[in-house]
């Protein structure tokens, strides 16, 4: 019994030994040979300058004398030379009369697309043409066009009437209408005029007192006389209505910093983000970059595209995309050199430590960005261990 006791505890003391000796090991290992892992990310990096500047474009001043006028043209909206931008009219009273006039002659026309087509819908469609227009009104109100939301206020108006009323009562309410237009039309006294543009463009309604800059002026400015220009203050012209937008092409002139502006020589094109409120990146063709002066550069840039877009726009921060790469992300201390000279890294594949060739775009410092046919995101790199070969054993 005594044997068999001594056997059991010499038995407990071997194997609590042997673990202190595996425990021992391993610690060893760890602190001489650590071992960490981190997953590959997809990264897409940008360099970019945040600056400021002016925009120019082919502007023509529409002026009016008149006390009474109702503008024809929505913001933005196209004419041609000769044509009528405005209507102008003998007293407030009459300009009333004129502006109910169109409302009730537009009023009419949809009674009468409703009544034709009347027998053809369905309420469902009916709701869905009035969830519609809630939606274009919305974006109208939003883009402060109020030209066209006076006219989709109008539609839907006519819309739920006809949605709810029977096709007696569309026709009874267009009868109504078509009498008050008749007797409007007997009491006008033809007192008005039109004012039309003698350039051809789009309409603006926004007046500033620098209609007459022009991309010309920008071409070779120097920075200090860009800095300078930029200061002036000036005042919105007297009885200006508006101001006709000519041609396709506009301009976009910046102090930039000096190294940001030396990264655009040689390029024909540069990416701009004009502001917040037009956030969509408008490819802008380099026109000019000035010489250097107290670390600044004059940068002119010219866009035959989104004139509508940037009517109203003036003095306005924006953002040059400088250069723009994607690839891999990899720490620094997961890229590696292979006896042939070329970059790798290794990924734990099960159980052992696998070598993948890589192409470095660029060095980030902390890290590196890559491509490589073979990484994927996702893949965890061996980013801490010694004497890392293809196969060896790790995790």
């Amino acid at each position: 019994m005594k044997n068999s006791n001594l056997t059991l505890k010499i038995a407990c003391v071997l194997i609590v030994a042997a673990l202190l000796v595996w425990v021992g090991i391993y610690a060893f290992q760890a602190l001489n040979d650590p071992y960490r892992t981190v997953p590959v990310t997809a990264a897409e990096i940008r360099d970019t300058a945040r600056v400021r500047g002016i925009v120019a474009r082919e502007e023509t001043v529409l002026y009016n004398v008149y006390s009474s006028v109702r503008i024809r043209l929505e913001e933005g909206g196209r004419v041609a030379a000769g044509g009528t931008v405005a209507q102008a009219y003998d007293s407030d009273e009459a300009l009333l009369r004129a502006m109910h006039l169109a409302e009730l002659r537009a009023e009419a026309e949809e009674l009468t697309a409703l009544l034709n087509a009347a027998s053809a819908e369905n309420t469902q469609q009916k709701d869905a043409e009035i969830q519609a227009g809630i939606r274009r009104l919305r974006r109208s109100v939003s883009a402060r066009n109020f030209t066209e939301a006076e006219s989709l206020s109008q539609t839907l108006r006519t819309q739920v009437f006809a949605a709810s009323s029977s096709a007696s009562d569309i026709r009874g309410r267009l009868q109504t209408v078509n009498g008050e237009i008749q007797e409007l039309e007997q009491r006008a006294d033809g007192g008005s005029d039109a004012i039309a543009t003698p350039v051809a463009g789009l309409f603006s309604s926004t007046v500033d007192g620098w209609e007459d800059l022009s991309g010309a002026d920008l071409d070779e400015i120097a920075p200090s006389a860009l800095s300078a220009l930029m200061a002036e203050e000036r005042q919105t012209p007297d009885w200006a209505l508006g101001k006709i937008v000519s041609g396709v092409r506009w301009y976009y002139a910046a102090l930039v910093d000096a190294a940001d502006a030396d990264q655009l020589y040689g390029r024909d094109t540069v990416q701009l983000v004009l502001g917040q409120r037009y956030g969509e990146q408008l490819t802008m063709d380099v026109e000019w970059i000035s010489s250097e002066e107290d670390g600044k550069r004059a940068v002119l840039l010219s866009c035959a595209d989104h004139m509508s877009d940037v009517l109203s726009v003036r003095f306005q921060d924006a953002e040059l995309l400088l250069s723009e790469a994607s690839g891999l992300r990899i720490p620094r201390r997961g890229l590696h050199v292979d006896e042939q000279g070329r970059a790798c890294v290794y990924v734990q594949t099960a159980l052992l430590a696998e070598k993948k060739l890589v192409q470095v775009v660029r060095d980030f410092g902390d890290f590196y960005l890559v491509t490589s046919d073979a990484l994927r995101a996702g893949d965890e790199i061996i980013i801490s261990a010694k004497n890392l070969y293809e196969g060896k054993v790790v995790g």
